[in-house]
């Protein structure tokens, strides 16, 4: 993943490259969070293999260095521990801005669409000759019992009431 700065220019964002590049993002997300999973449980690994050695050599009347050594161990291991938390805050940022830089294209290319389609409209239809909102269900009206291929609306059957 990488960011892209507030100043570069966008290209167009079409649905098939949004969803492609919104799939790209989740799977580096699923692979980065693979690749944290994976230190934590290097981390965990080393810590036991430390604990069995301090334990293996400790002496029988001896507290205080196996203690010096357990302190090591547990001092090591928040020390790595924090350092995978900063690791995975910062895999949260980056995948934060990439997804709202996707998003910022998205909608500047929505906007960007919406202003053609609107141009087009009005250059379309001259000035007054657009309907007016007060009039937009007359101005419907005549569409209403049109059919396709010039068919005539079936004629409503009044249905006898039964006593």
């Amino acid at each position: 993943m990488k960011d892209i700065p507030q100043n570069v220019p966008l290209a167009s964002v079409s649905m098939l490259s949004m969803g492609t590049r919104l799939m790209q993002l989740g799977l580096d997300e699923f692979q980065s969070a693979l690749g944290l999973q994976i230190k934590c449980i290097d981390r965990d690994r080393v810590a036991v293999q430390r604990a069995c050695h301090a334990l293996l050599e400790a002496r029988a009347y001896d507290p205080a260095a196996f203690l010096q050594t357990w302190q090591t161990l547990v001092r090591d291991y928040f020390a790595a521990s924090a350092a995978l938390c900063e690791q995975s805050q910062d895999l949260a940022t980056r995948s934060q801005a990439a997804f709202g830089a996707l998003l910022r294209e998205a909608a500047l290319d929505f906007e960007k669409a919406c202003t053609q389609v609107q141009a087009r409209a009005q250059a379309a239809y001259p000035a007054g000759a657009v309907p007016q909102a007060a009039d937009w269900m007359t101005y419907l009206g005549q569409f209403v019992g049109g059919r396709p291929d010039g068919e005539a609306m079936p004629q409503s059957r009044s249905v006898p009431a039964s006593a």
